[in-house]
Parts: structure tokens; sequence; C-alpha cells
């Protein structure tokens, strides 16, 4: 029935299920967790969290914790930064120099995907050190051991969902494959990759030292943006302008948010952790046979309701193929 009633679909084709759906709860099913309800408005949608810190208790460093479901959030464009507007204020200091000024996002800065989403950022000149993107391409390598997932499975109320991930990308790959990548391909067209340069005790230091070396050959201002105090003592050390980020403290609660960012909210809560369910429906972002970076793969458990989404989804695509 599982495999009868499943269709592949695109990130944006996701929109389908939604309007099908309405009202519906978004829920991690290994846990038996309800996350978040969602009901139309009309400027968009309300989202209103109802899992908190406590309803995390992973036992498993690979289960998904409080922390990663506050960063879909965060990945999402719906929550941001709690100093992002003196950012904001910053950026019209920057404006106003005489010379160029582009920006280098630390990792976290590109798995929060804050340029994307912060639409001051659109058009600005985006360096990425070549240790930053060796780290995001590195944490793209793990596949889940059979034993692996099957401890995994054990420790959770409800295994059966899992077995989707067989040999399949481990969370930490997820993450990196399909947040942070993705946010590298989306500003691909602006990004340069600044060579590595110098050496250091670990990594941290030679992104450092590359970019002030980036920064010395160049005529514009290179501002190095991060939510990682650490990091910011040795770009001191070295002289290199840098922004950084406090992590958000707010609580998750309410949120209006627009139907892209409920669509990538959703996209992120199943990369990251694996599979979401909505109102019934499972939504995995890691599946066997998966292809592409925006691909997931519906299960229903209503008949009624996989006929209507094929035919939407059928006409949706002839459409498409039309417009091209």
């Amino acid at each position: 029935m599982a495999d009868r009633l499943s269709q592949v679909i695109q990130k944006p084709e996701l929109q389908i299920l939604i309007n099908l759906l309405g009202s519906f709860d978004v829920s991690y099913p290994p846990y038996g967790l309800k996350l978040f309800s969602v009901r139309p408005t009309a400027g968009g949608y309300s989202v209103r969290v109802t899992a908190d810190r406590g309803d995390f208790r992973a036992s498993h460093p690979d289960l998904p914790t409080f922390s990663d479901f506050y960063e879909c959030f965060i990945s999402s464009g719906i929550v941001s930064y709690d100093n992002v507007y003196e950012f904001e204020r910053q950026l019209e200091l920057y404006d106003s120099l005489k010379k160029g000024v582009a920006f280098a996002p630390d990792t976290n800065v590109l798995y929060h995907r804050f340029i994307s989403n912060f639409r001051p950022m659109d058009g600005r000149q985006i360096v990425v050190a070549e240790g930053v993107k060796w780290e995001v391409e590195n944490a793209m390598n793990y596949k889940y051991r059979n034993s692996q997932l099957l401890e995994i499975m054990s420790l959770v109320r409800n295994p059966g969902p899992l077995r989707e991930l067989r040999n399949r990308r481990t969370k930490r790959s997820r993450k990196a494959a399909y947040i942070a990548l993705r946010e590298f391909e989306k500003l691909k067209s602006r990004i340069i990759v600044a060579e590595r340069y110098g050496t250091g005790h670990n990594n941290d230091e030679i992104i450092i030292k590359t970019l002030k070396h980036y920064d010395e050959m160049t005529p514009t201002l290179l501002v190095f943006l991060t939510a990682d105090r650490a990091i910011t003592d040795v770009a001191e050390m070295e002289g290199l302008e840098y922004f950084l980020f406090q992590y958000p403290t707010s609580e998750l609660g309410e949120h209006g948010i627009s139907a892209y960012q409920l669509r990538t909210l959703i996209f992120n809560l199943a990369a990251i952790f694996g599979v979401v369910e909505l109102g019934g429906t499972l939504v995995y972002g890691e599946f066997g046979g998966k292809a592409g970076l925006d691909e997931l793969k519906l299960i229903f458990g209503d008949e009624g309701l996989f006929k209507d989404f094929e035919f939407h989804l059928m006409l949706s695509r002839k459409l498409m193929g039309i417009l091209r």
C-alpha cells in the first residue's frame, strides 16, 4: 500500500499537498511528537509551535534535537539573529564607503541560510573561503551503517518510518547537502571562492588567514560574517573586519508566515529529521533513490487524498510544461 500511495516531488510541488490539507498538524512520527499546527490566513499561514525543549530527549546524536528544530525556523527565514537590525544599520555604514564591500559567510551562516533569506543582502558580492566550502563538502559523505540505523530505531517510540533511511545520509550529511549546499548553489552566481592560504592549528585559523589574504589582495573591504564567538578572536588577531551575529533567544510561539516560508520550513524539517508527517502523509527529505537536492517523497495514508493530489500534480506539471 505504501509504495502504491507514494509520489516523488520537487519542493515547490509541496504546495499542492498544503492546499489540499488546509489546516493541519506537522509531527515527527518516530517520537509521536506534534511539532506545530498550521492554518491558512488572509496573508499566508499561521504556525503555532506546540513542541518545546523538554519534548526532545534524544539519546543518540543522530536523532533530532530541539536545536535542530529551532534551526529549521532560522534556515527558513522565520526567525533571525537577535542583532539583525544592528547588522542592517551596519550595512548602511558599509554602503557609505567609497570602496566596495564583499561579505564572507562562516559555515554556520551558510547552514542558517541567512544571506538568501535576508533581503538587504540581495545582490551583494559573496566570498567563501575554501576551508568553509571544504567543511560543507566533507560533512556530506556520511551514510548510515545498517547496525547504526537499527540502534537508532531501537530508541524511538515508532521506528517504522525510519526504515526508509537505510544506507542513506546521516543527519550531519543531510544538513550539509540539503541546507548548506542548497544555500551555496542559490548564491553561486555571486560567489567567489577564496583559495586556501596560510597554515594554522585548525581550520578556523586557516579560514581567517585565507580571508585576510584575499582582503589584502583586493580593493574591496571584506567583512566576515559569523555566529561563532570563538572564531572572532582569530579574526581580531589577524585584523579582519567581522560582524558577530547573536543566536536568537526568543520562544518559537506563533508566527505569521508566507507560503514560501512554510514550504521551506517543512522541507528543512524533512531534510534534517529525515521524515515528518503532515496530516497523515509522510514527507521524506531522505529516501532510497533520491536524485536531486530539492526532491521529497510523499507516502499517503489516505487513498482519496492521494488521488486528489495526483490529479492536481499532473495538472500542475502539464501547465508548467506548456509555460516552458
